[in-house]
């Protein structure tokens, strides 16, 4: 068998760590115990509709034209985006433009170590990410033109999706693509009657799995902030439509909630380069005004 000679294989008798843990045997129930107490809160200390902190950076990649890295709690994602180029292998005119999402985990971003190859659960999300952009994009400013855009999940501590969205909107905007609006995405759990806002990693799997509890399932929702339009809602689980109004709701207060520090990072970035032009034009009025000056003691001499 072919051995990747790109990353350090393990031995091929090598056992999972996780079934050396204390929590391997644990049932539904002692996992659920673990995650909320007795009266459905949750233990971490937040409210159910208190989202994690957020962290936002422009920028990390130099090889692309745009991109950003984003942190919710422990979840850590970091999006590309590169110049457009035309669509490999077309035959027919595409009057708009064609949006290539990629989205992928790294291999140590899980609990289970990820196989590098794409498997069905990626290109499930990228199929999400791409419906999420594709209303944000101004494509019919580019025919015939293809947009990649790559993500990577470092750490998987849920909300990956949501998390992955926002970033991508912010890498668009740092590659000067043409947009609409600013998208950004939230997500929330639900298990019985309870909604829970940006859910981790052991929230989620307890929602998945808690079909006993009648309502239980995560949604995803994303939304272009000035035009107050939905460009994505993704469901997994049995959500009764009461629930799913409700929740909705909640994912677009929380939206409207994110969207200033979107913006404001935007506009931090156009700040910084137009300061930055503003200290270019200051050292060539300065190179300038040495010149001058070397040019008129040049002539004072040679009068004298």
């Amino acid at each position: 068998m072919p051995i990747d000679q790109k990353r350090i294989n393990g031995p091929e008798g090598s056992v999972p760590y996780q079934i050396f843990g204390k929590y391997r045997d644990k049932t539904f129930e002692e996992r659920l115990e673990d995650v909320f107490d007795s009266t459905g809160r949750r233990k971490c200390g937040r409210g159910e509709n208190e989202s994690r902190k957020y962290f936002m950076k422009l920028g990390v990649v130099s090889t692309a034209k745009g991109s950003a890295y984003l942190e919710l709690g422990n979840t850590k994602v970091i999006v590309s985006v590169f110049d457009p180029r035309e669509i490999p292998k077309q035959n027919k005119f595409r009057e708009l433009g064609v949006l290539y999402c990629d989205f992928k985990f790294s291999p140590f971003s899980c609990t289970h170590r990820k196989n590098p190859q794409t498997d069905a659960e990626e290109r499930s999300l990228a199929a999400a990410m791409a419906k999420a952009l594709q209303p944000v994009v101004c494509r019919h400013l580019f025919p015939n033109f293809q947009i990649d855009i790559f993500a990577n999940v470092l750490e998987d501590d849920g909300s990956v999706l949501a998390a992955v969205i926002t970033a991508a909107g912010l890498a668009l905007s740092d590659a000067t693509i043409s947009m609409f609006d600013i998208v950004t995405a939230t997500t929330a759990a639900v298990f019985g009657d309870k909604i829970y806002l940006d859910p981790t990693l052991a929230e989620e799997r307890i929602c998945l799995e808690g079909s006993r509890a009648g309502n239980h399932g995560v949604l995803t929702f994303a939304k272009l902030h000035t035009l107050d339009q939905t460009s994505e809602l993704r469901q997994t689980g049995n959500i009764s439509l009461d629930a799913l109004k409700l929740a909705c709701q909640r994912l677009n207060q929380a939206n409207n909630d994110i969207a200033p520090i979107v913006q404001q990072m935007l506009v931090g970035k156009v700040q910084k380069h137009l300061n930055e032009i503003d200290l270019e034009e200051e050292d060539e009025l300065d190179n300038t005004d040495k010149d001058d000056l070397d040019c008129s003691s040049v002539s004072q001499i040679s009068l004298d």
